[in-house]
């Protein structure tokens, strides 16, 4: 009870003349689960690599060469390629990334620190508070609104694009 009353923001100078530290460090991973994390990261990415190198990118390939013979759900093949290019893309991106930095984002700002207090880490990292801490947190917000605008500015160009090439 005594060294949370220490601690507290109220305290501070109280904390500090009695030796106590004001410095504190977010939540770190055990080396175990930093071992295990990292795995699962690398295999996945050596599953996804193999995929990507064996089928996505192939069919990709055939497609791109033959999409003026094509017609997906009453659309023209250069159309849906177009599209995928320019809003598919930037859109997956925006939803894959966002899945993981927006709630990390929204707990910082609630929270009024950076990282969050639910958030492990895997090296030794200062906890920030105050307007650095919200600064951070929209950082991360704005990450992946800047694909969705990306994603809308495409959805725009393909009319014009499509006109270009027929």
């Amino acid at each position: 009870m005594e060294r949370t009353l220490l601690k507290s923001p109220d305290n501070k100078l109280l904390a500090f003349i009695q030796g106590e530290s004001l410095i504190e460090y977010a939540e770190e991973y055990s080396k175990p689960e930093k071992i295990k994390r990292i795995l699962f990261a690398v295999l996945l990415s050596i599953l996804l690599l193999i995929i990507n190198e064996k089928w996505f990118l192939p069919f990709i390939d055939w497609f791109a060469s033959t999409a003026h013979c094509h017609i997906l759900l009453g659309y023209s093949g250069v159309f849906v390629l177009l599209y995928s290019m320019f809003v598919g893309i930037p859109l997956f991106f925006a939803i894959w990334i966002g899945a993981i930095v927006i709630p990390i984002g929204i707990n910082g700002l609630i929270q009024g620190q950076f990282p969050p207090k639910d958030l492990k880490v895997y090296k030794p990292t200062l906890i920030i508070r105050g307007w650095k801490a919200h600064i951070k947190s929209i950082f991360h917000l704005i990450f992946p609104v800047l694909f969705v605008a990306l994603s809308i500015w495409g959805y725009f160009q393909v009319d014009d694009t499509y006109k270009e090439v027929y």
